[in-house]
């Protein structure tokens, strides 16, 4: 088996935790993925990876190894793509991991555009809530409304700033009234938003005159998802606060109003987040660009709060 052959395997075992994937991606069997690691490690005269039954991950010289390998076959694929003009016209596969709400309201009504500006390129949506692992998942980018932490291996762009927006329907609010404040919310029935991530129920914020409050809701409901929260609140369940855009056109159409208008907070900022190795590939900056111009900058609240 060549070399290169040999490298790209190795990257794609690196990235995927298994020679089964792996070789279910390539159509070839298990054991040649196997024979070409092993190739592989014997001419470079190191152990790459670490091999057990559950799964596969890099040594920390194999970890070296992928940097150096992931880079060059970016480059090559850079080149390639220069050559062919596929800068004016991206193509390929792009794996996208993005939570359900941001999918239904932002992405979902603007892909028939991005696919008639770019006929050739193809979208895998990975739609969960949770913050996945780029290398370990096997994705390309993931667009995340939440806190980013500091790391030298990916590269988050910003694209908008959200708000949090605490709403109700009109049938609850006319049996149980407006809160006043946010300690007010003690005698209502708030909706909780229980974090895959972390699961633990999320505070909610607000802020007024620079301060900022939290409040850990308390109610006999308490969901998985964000948009869910939205549609128990639209159900007259009680209130929930979410981001802007899961909101904005259930706030158009009366089905719910926003309150305690004077205390909204800004929530975690959207960004794309990718691998620094990956941005050359011109389909991944093809995407990232369409989510940026699709996205108001400053979100939907400004929308929201004349329609309170």
């Amino acid at each position: 088996m060549d070399h290169f052959n040999c490298i790209r395997m190795f990257v794609r075992v690196v990235e995927q935790g298994s020679f089964v994937r792996v070789a279910e991606g390539l159509s070839v069997a298990p054991s040649t993925v196997t024979y070409g690691v092993a190739q592989l490690e014997r001419e470079v005269g190191a152990r790459l990876l670490h091999r057990t039954t559950r799964r596969v991950s890099a040594t920390e010289e194999g970890r070296r190894y992928y940097e150096v390998c992931q880079r060059v076959l970016d480059e090559l694929r850079e080149v390639q793509e220069d050559l062919s003009q596929a800068k004016a016209a991206p193509q390929g596969r792009l794996r996208v991991s993005l939570a359900h709400g941001f999918a239904q309201h932002v992405l979902y009504p603007a892909l028939p555009r991005f696919f008639a500006r770019y006929p050739r390129l193809a979208l895998d949506l990975m739609i969960t809530d949770r913050a996945v692992n780029l290398v370990e998942e096997g994705v390309d980018c993931a667009v995340r409304a939440s806190s980013v932490e500091p790391d030298a291996n990916l590269v988050a762009r910003p694209i908008a700033t959200l708000h949090w927006v605490t709403c109700a329907s009109a049938s609850y609010v006319a049996e149980r009234g407006l809160p006043g404040s946010p300690e007010a919310l003690h005698s209502h029935e708030c909706i909780g938003f229980v974090s895959p991530t972390t699961g633990r129920t999320a505070d909610w914020v607000f802020e007024r005159e620079g301060r900022r409050q939290m409040h850990a809701p308390a109610g006999r409901l308490s969901v998985s998802s964000l948009e869910a929260a939205a549609n128990a609140a639209v159900a007259g369940l009680g209130i929930a606060q979410v981001p802007d855009p899961l909101v904005y056109e259930l706030v158009r159409q009366g089905r719910l109003q926003p309150v305690l208008v004077d205390h909204v907070a800004l929530a975690s900022p959207v960004h794309v987040v990718y691998l620094r190795n990956r941005y050359q590939m011109s389909r991944l900056r093809a995407f990232t660009d369409f989510i940026a111009e699709i996205h108001p900058p400053e979100g939907w609240w400004t929308d929201i709060a004349p329609a309170s």
